[in-house]
């Protein structure tokens, strides 16, 4: 065991397995990189996280959009996106997001079995298979 009660920031990279079935689009072993920041919050992190794959981004592209085509379900007609990662990104909250998108105020708690109903229903209806 590593003592590192005096570094204000730890990072591991590690190799993963998952023992897990393996396609042509999921392999199960992958490398991880994890980090503990003393005295950091959530803000923090996304200011980290915004800088980090911003400048991934510009590095890898020479540009901060990056084309994205995604195939239709039918396989028939592709949607082509330019996904913009220059920084700042938006920021939003959660659940009045989600409210505006469905049209409709979520029940609270969202821990409460009213809350997993109306969930479970909102899913059922977009077709998203959980």
């Amino acid at each position: 065991t590593t003592n590192n009660a005096h570094l204000e920031r730890v990072y591991e990279i590690g190799r993963n397995f998952r023992n897990e079935g393996i396609d042509l689009t999921h392999n199960p072993e992958f490398t991880s990189c994890e980090f503990y920041w003393a005295y950091a919050d959530y803000y923090d992190l996304m200011r980290e996280t915004e800088e980090m794959v911003s400048s991934l981004v510009l590095k890898l592209f020479g540009s901060y959009k990056v084309p994205f085509t995604l195939d239709s379900k039918e396989g028939k007609s592709k949607e082509e996106y330019v996904i913009d990662f220059k920084p700042p990104f938006r920021r939003i909250h959660m659940i009045p997001e989600l409210e505006k998108i469905v049209g409709e105020k979520f029940p609270s708690p969202l821990e409460s079995k009213e809350a997993t109903a109306f969930l479970m229903k909102a899913l059922e209806k977009a077709d998203v298979k959980c």
